[in-house]
């Protein structure tokens, strides 16, 4: 589940008395439909997990999602426009990925947080097996490589010169996509296989190859 900001009404100025109010029964209304939005979100994402444990993704339509989670259509479409922006939008481990300490190369190579990313995902396992060679776990592959594929070009890009030619540009940018789709491509064939190696080996392993796209890329 995402984390959902509240917006709360500005506080007016009363013209009149010279004094300040707040507009306080939009402010109820607002916090109170978005609780709401809460709550229906969470429902619809626990839903879709429950049928795709009990069918598989690919089997899983948009009708038996609302009949699980108890609500309309229109309110499915209030919220996604498909099942599938319903699987990635409730994805809630993007900030951990790449919110990282400065300065710390060697446990976050490439700006990504790779012990997070399998520790996280292996608390999913069942989830990740009812995913497994479906449409759904070629959607979060593409999903979740191209989150770590702009993370680590961020980083590789401040190792370019002010006079770096297109071609090194674009270079930088395929050593990106390289490392991401290796790194993604290694987590997911981990999940299918029950994880069965040590996370701390996977996580060591990841590591060493994203650390040898930046040293690469130095070169």
């Amino acid at each position: 589940m995402r984390i959902v900001l509240l917006t709360y009404p500005q506080i007016v100025v009363n013209v009149r008395y010279g004094t300040k109010r707040e507009k306080n029964s939009e402010m109820k209304a607002g916090i109170k439909n978005d609780r709401r939005t809460q709550k229906t979100k969470k429902l619809l994402a626990t839903a879709l997990v429950e049928l795709i444990i009990e069918k598989g993704y690919d089997a899983v339509t948009i009708q038996d999602i609302i009949d699980r989670a108890n609500v309309g259509r229109s309110t499915f479409y209030s919220h996604y426009e498909s099942k599938e922006q319903l699987l990635v939008g409730n994805i809630n481990f993007q900030q951990s990925l790449i919110d990282l300490p400065a300065g710390d190369p060697e446990n976050f190579p490439c700006g990504v947080n790779v012990s997070y990313l399998f520790q996280h995902t292996k608390q999913h396992l069942h989830l990740a097996k009812a995913l497994a060679r479906t449409k759904g776990i070629e959607l979060l592959s593409s999903y979740f490589a191209e989150l770590c594929a702009a993370q680590i070009y961020d980083q590789l890009k401040k190792r370019l010169s002010a006079r770096a030619s297109r071609a090194e540009q674009q270079m930088t940018r395929y050593k990106a996509e390289a490392s991401a789709g290796a790194l993604i491509r290694m987590l997911f064939k981990w999940l299918a296989d029950g994880a069965t190696v040590p996370a701390e080996k996977m996580i060591e392993y990841a590591n060493n190859v994203l650390i040898n796209c930046f040293e690469a890329s130095i070169g």
